[in-house]
């Protein structure tokens, strides 16, 4: 959470380097001029800026295809005492046009992972560091409440790296693949037609499946409500789960890759005890599966429980 921070809470940040009147001592690290580093690598899957942190470790935000961009502070020897650290932007020594900024605090956990942040702030971050601010972390260190750890960011040698970085969002694809290695489009009562929001779906299915040589098995299972006679309504499960079929084929996926099965009334995601819970029901899955890395080399059997497969997918 964002908070609304006044001048008085931002001089409360300064509170923290003294105890008791006594002032504590205070361990700054963040690169120096000379030695600012941002590098950025990307794909369409997702792009990534590094910032190595001399002595300390290194600042990562990381922007997935289809998500908000994420932040995680790296530490090699984890010096930050455990708890809530005052995340702040601070301008350079050389500046004064504006007052540092206080955004709340920030929870650190021990272990190489010392920061992992989502939401807003991250982006906030970045909007501060290409304003020539630089973010830090405050938070006591973790052998002596005497000693302050202080984790900045520098915005020297950012701007160009950060103009490479933006570049690559643009070429991002709409989604990734944990969003729809488990998908489901719903279908009215007695009905095969896509509706507008299932096709947005299947488009997006088709847009990543093209881009993604490793996936190499589409499962789509067509399934209806307990409305009408067994035999109907597994014909209709088969329509149901070939007209998925078709607008993919006709959307660039190969028919290679897909395997159609149809279940009637037999998997039922909920209990059709009301029309809201049959309308759930009507409908068909898609299960995306990628081809195992060498380091993973396991064997699949060749089919599953259909309850265990959709499970996810609501």
């Amino acid at each position: 959470m964002i908070f609304d921070k006044t001048l008085d809470l931002i001089k409360s940040c300064l509170v923290l380097l003294f105890f008791g009147g006594t002032p504590a001592s205070a361990i700054i690290y963040q690169a120096p001029v000379d030695r600012s580093e941002w590098r950025m690598d990307g794909s369409i899957f997702e792009c990534n800026l590094y910032h190595p942190i001399p002595e300390f470790g290194e600042a990562v935000f990381r922007r997935r295809a289809g998500e908000r961009v994420g932040f995680r502070l790296l530490s090699w020897q984890s010096p930050i005492q455990k708890g809530k650290a005052m995340l702040v932007a601070s301008l350079p020594s050389w500046r004064h046009d504006r007052s540092a900024q206080v955004m709340g605090e920030i929870q650190v956990d021990p272990g190489k992972e010392a920061i992992f942040m989502t939401g807003p702030l991250p982006s906030w971050m970045l909007n501060q560091l290409k304003q020539g601010m630089a973010p830090a972390f405050e938070r006591m260190a973790w052998y002596s409440d005497k000693e302050t750890i202080t984790v900045a960011l520098s915005n020297v040698n950012f701007q160009k790296v950060y103009n490479d970085y933006l570049g690559c969002l643009s070429k991002l694809l709409p989604v990734n693949f944990d969003q729809i290695r488990r998908s489901f489009v719903l279908f009215d009562s007695g009905k095969t037609t896509l509706n507008e929001q299932a096709k947005e779906k299947l488009n997006n299915i088709a847009i990543y499946v093209k881009a993604d040589p490793k996936v190499q098995s589409i499962f789509i299972d067509g399934h209806t409500d307990d409305i009408g006679r067994r035999l109907d309504n597994r014909e209709l499960s088969k329509q149901r789960a070939e007209s998925v079929e078709k607008y993919l084929v006709a959307r660039g996926v190969k028919s290679g890759i897909m395997k159609v099965r149809f279940h009637g009334e037999r998997y039922p995601i909920v209990k059709n005890a009301s029309s809201k819970d049959r309308t759930r029901n009507r409908r068909a899955t898609i299960r995306l599966e990628k081809k195992p890395l060498p380091s993973e080399n396991v064997t699949v059997p060749p089919t599953t429980n259909i309850l265990d497969e959709e499970k996810g997918t609501e």
